[in-house]
């Protein structure tokens, strides 16, 4: 009887903890993101967005976002990430370098001219 009981306590509570533990995991990807606000160049096919310290973000994905807001200030809310991108000089060593990214999961547009420093 005693270890039905404690079973039977052991279950309850672990069904109790499994959502908690699957809402956390969901909570959690709002956090992943990141917004940042700036400039937005688009250069060599390559979507940039210059923040008012004259940082360069560079931009991966939501190009039919992105498109209609070229030289506007606007505001991106995306996943930060990083891509390696391949420095070889044509007979050289391989090489290559890491280079920080942002995920484009939403635009906000704040102005139809850019106040950042890097105009």
């Amino acid at each position: 009887m005693r270890k039905t009981v404690m079973l039977t306590l052991v279950l309850i509570v672990s069904a109790v903890c499994l959502p908690a533990q699957d809402a956390a995991k969901t909570s959690g990807k709002a956090s992943d993101l990141e917004t940042i606000e700036g400039c937005l160049r688009r250069s060599a096919g390559q979507y940039t967005l210059i923040d008012d310290t004259n940082t360069i973000h560079h931009l991966v994905g939501g190009a039919k976002l992105l498109t209609h807001h070229i030289g506007h200030e606007v505001e991106i809310t995306g996943k930060p990430g990083t891509r390696t991108l391949d420095t070889t000089p044509a007979g050289a060593a391989s090489g290559a370098v890491v280079q920080a990214t942002i995920e484009v999961k939403s635009v906000k547009h704040i102005a139809d001219t850019c106040k950042a420093v890097g105009n």
